[in-house]
């Protein structure tokens, strides 16, 4: 398991916390989400809907929801694997095996 750290855009393998907030709600979590990648330089013209189940995170991490087995759930974003934690954490490491189609930004 990887750990989460503080951090830039480290080498493959280390964790950027993007945001540790925490959320009340399944909307307050899409929010934060939704921010914390928005920092990211591969984001733009990036579509969160596109790389993940959104309904099937804010289920799964959602606040008094019936998944109470899940700790986090990672997914691929541009060239970023992400982490969002039921502690309320979001992080971002540099993804090993980038999508060939997403190009850095200059």
């Amino acid at each position: 398991m990887s750990e989460v750290i503080d951090g830039g855009s480290g080498p493959v393998g280390s964790w950027t916390v993007l945001d540790r907030a925490g959320w009340e709600t399944g909307d307050e979590l899409l929010v934060r989400l939704t921010d914390a990648l928005a920092g990211l330089d591969s984001a733009a013209g990036t579509v969160l809907y596109d790389h993940v189940a959104v309904d099937a995170v804010l289920d799964a991490l959602e606040p008094g929801s019936n998944a109470d087995g899940v700790s986090e759930v990672r997914f691929d974003y541009g060239r970023y694997e992400i982490k969002v934690t039921r502690a309320g954490v979001i992080a971002a490491s540099p993804d090993p095996d980038p999508d060939p189609a997403v190009q850095p930004s200059d």
